[in-house]
Formats: C-alpha cells, structure tokens, sequence
C-alpha cells in the first residue's frame, strides 16, 4: 500500500511539476485542509489572503476516506496542508507527499493539545499494536483546544506567507478573544445541564473533557452495539435519566431510534464536520442545558 502511495505521488509530480500557485492572476496562497470545521479556523484567521480547500467531502467519514488522484494533484498546488492530525488518510501518505512536495508546508493542527486515550478504534493507533489504546481523532470538538489550533493556523500561515505576519497575528488574536467569550457562554448554558448524554458515535470527548460531563457511545468500536450491550445503554439511560442522545447525519440512526422508543430520550442531530464550527458548539451545548440559552 506504501509503495503504491509513493508511485501515485511521483507520478503527479510529473504530471503537474511542483510549482505552488494556482493562477497567474490570483496572489492569494493556496492551501488545504481534511476537514470543513478546519477551513472555518483557517478562513477567519487568513481573511481575504487564501484560497482553503477541503479534501473531505460533506457526508464522507474522515475515519475511513482515501484521498483521490484530482486532490493529490490539487493539494500540488498547495503552499500549506492542515492536517487534524489523527486522521488515517493523513497518517497513510502525508509522509511521503513531503518528501516529494517540500514546497508544500504540513502543518498538523492539533500539535500541542493533550490527546485523550481510548480503546475505541477509529483507525489511529497511538499504541494499538500492544495496548489496543488509540487517541480520540475529534481534537476540534472543544473550545480550549480551539484556541491551540488557532495558533497552530496563524504559525502555519505565516511559515507559507511571512509578509503577511501582522495581518495573520491580528486576526489570530481577534479569533481568540471571540473564542474566549464562547466558552464562559457555554458554561453559562451548562451551569444547570445533564451531566451525561448519549452519542451514537463518540465524538464529543474533548467537549465533555472540557466541562465535566459524561459521554456514553451506543456505536461499540465502529459497529452497531450487540443486543446485550443495547440493553445495558437502555439501562444506564433510564437508570440516570438521560434526556439527551446525539446523532450525525453520516451514521446509521436505526439503533439510536430504538434506544430513544425504549428511553424516551431526545434525538438531537449533531455534525461535528459542519463548517459553522462555532454554531455547532453553541447547539450541542444548548441541547444539553435545560434553560435554552439564546446563542450567542
């Protein structure tokens, strides 16, 4: 699979060169990301000054997406790729597109914020070969690694466009501060919320890390939960009174749907992968509170 990768690469290389713009008449870098939620940070930070191109598609699941020949050519003509850091796609040919494309700056969004551990396989090992223990990949699910991937754009930025340094850092700082005010807003919506919710596919550990909650996942190391284990989730809802089930709209509901007639709790769909990254925060944790706070 590696050496297929590395001949794929080197072809585009020829086919397209290693040139990094786009258009002779278009000054603005080019640069890409996995994600839709990562193009919302870039693009507030880059304003006017970057084209951000997403490889991920809507409705596609990053765990399991294979990047396709056009975006490898695409990302060619890239002076930057912001990866999130844990997605397999990356992991399984970032390393070799370096080493033919130095032009391009990778840059991996989620440097320096502290992993979470969990034996829920989403196809990125941190030691899973002997401990069967992988790093939660949702790294952007959370306001206080935000404010690190923040920063972690605003560097990227200014390695691929140093003229642009001060423009970038005031940005960078602008998006900080509103990031701050959104986060005492959502404790003000969770001083009175659920402690623990259920979610089909366990998406929000860091969100939960950051505000003391529980998340319970239906979806058992990416398959549907066996009978037994559906009916210890229906226990444990109706036991702590669960009113809150979160869903996306790339996963299977059925099994959700069952749960919530035997629970009685609510469906609320999420999408973790939206690009209005900021709403999607204000909406889980308005679902969550019992007092529905106005968003922000």
């Amino acid at each position: 699979m590696k050496q297929t990768i590395m001949t794929l690469i080197a072809a585009i290389t020829i086919l397209t060169g290693c040139g990094g713009t786009h258009r002779d008449d278009d000054t603005r870098l080019t640069v890409a990301v996995s994600i839709e939620p990562q193009r919302y940070f870039v693009e507030q930070i880059a304003g006017d000054k970057a084209e951000v191109k997403t490889l991920v598609p809507s409705g596609a699941k990053p765990e399991t997406y294979d990047l396709t020949p056009a975006q490898i050519i695409d990302l060619s003509h890239c002076k930057a790729y912001f990866t999130m850091g844990h997605m397999p796609f990356e992991r399984t040919w970032a390393d070799n597109y370096s080493d033919t494309h130095p032009h391009t700056n990778i840059i991996n969004l989620s440097h320096g914020i502290e992993p979470i551990m969990t034996d829920h396989t989403h196809d990125s090992p941190a030691v899973s070969d002997t401990g069967h223990v992988f790093v939660e990949p949702h790294t952007w699910m959370s306001v206080a690694n935000a404010l690190i991937i923040a920063r972690n754009v605003r560097d990227g930025l200014c390695i691929a466009d140093p003229g642009n340094k001060a423009y970038y850092d005031s940005r960078c700082d602008t998006l900080c501060q509103r990031l701050k005010r959104l986060d005492r807003h959502i404790r003000t919506m969770l001083a009175d919320a659920d402690s623990t919710f259920l979610i089909y596919h366990p998406a929000l550990s860091y969100f939960a890390r950051d505000y003391g909650l529980t998340q319970v996942s239906i979806e058992r190391e990416g398959k549907e939960p066996s009978p037994r284990e559906m009916k210890d989730i229906i226990d444990r809802a109706t036991a702590i009174g669960i009113r809150v089930l979160f869903i996306q709209p790339e996963y299977d509901d059925r099994a959700a749907r069952t749960l919530t007639g035997e629970t009685g709790t609510a469906i609320v769909k999420v999408n973790p992968l939206a690009y209005d990254w900021e709403k999607e925060m204000t909406a889980i944790a308005a679902a969550l509170s019992h007092d529905r706070h106005p968003a922000q």
